[in-house]
């Protein structure tokens, strides 16, 4: 057999013993490769969506969180600056109706070397009546003492007189005169009560 025989026999062995060859499990996987690229890369980018969006949520949640500190802030000292206004003019009201009652006063008092006793008397007791009216405006009310039961709330005993005349206990004399605000005593009237004869 010479040389060109055995090259040809050589050529038909291997097409016949050549055989398809199978799929791998590798040669699969890197089939599939790009598309198990292309999933990874997805949830990544839904992912880096996800956080930018907490991040402004986050940003926004803490410029309102700024913002409603500073306004309880300013809330606070404008109240704070108003409570302080209010106290310090509370009495504007009362102290502007007692000047009149004042220069009335005063008056009365300049006209006094002029003025008889009896004309006098009379001018100072417009201007008490005045300042009463006063005090009325903004609920001040006298305390009731003369011929009134004696009420340690609003009456304070300064002396005690034995008489028959009325029933014991009764306000004989007010030495000074006492001053409810509405239903607060402000100041007790200080009053001269009567007793049963024989008690000491």
């Amino acid at each position: 057999m010479d040389d060109r025989e055995e090259g040809r026999r050589i050529e038909v062995d291997t097409d016949e013993d050549a055989q398809p060859q199978e799929a791998t499990p590798e040669a699969e996987e890197s089939s599939d490769s790009p598309m198990a690229e292309v999933i990874p890369e997805a949830g990544e980018e839904e992912l880096r969506a996800e956080v930018h969006r907490l991040r402004e949520a986050l940003a926004e949640a803490e410029d309102k969180h700024l913002r409603a500190v500073a306004e309880l802030q300013n809330y606070k000292r404008r109240s704070t600056r108003e409570q302080a206004q209010r106290m310090q003019y509370a009495n504007q009201e009362l102290i502007a109706q007692i000047i009149p009652v004042m220069d009335n006063l005063q008056r009365a008092l300049e006209h006094q070397a002029h003025a008889g006793s009896e004309e006098f008397a009379r001018g100072v007791e417009l201007v008490v009546e005045q300042f009463h009216e006063m005090l009325r405006s903004f609920g001040v009310e006298p305390v009731r003492t003369e011929g009134e039961v004696f009420d340690p709330r609003v009456h304070e005993a300064v002396a005690q007189v034995a008489t028959e005349k009325v029933p014991e206990g009764t306000i004989l004399e007010v030495d000074t005169p006492g001053y409810c605000l509405h239903d607060r005593c402000l100041r007790p009237a200080k009053v001269v009560v009567a007793k049963a004869p024989g008690q000491e």
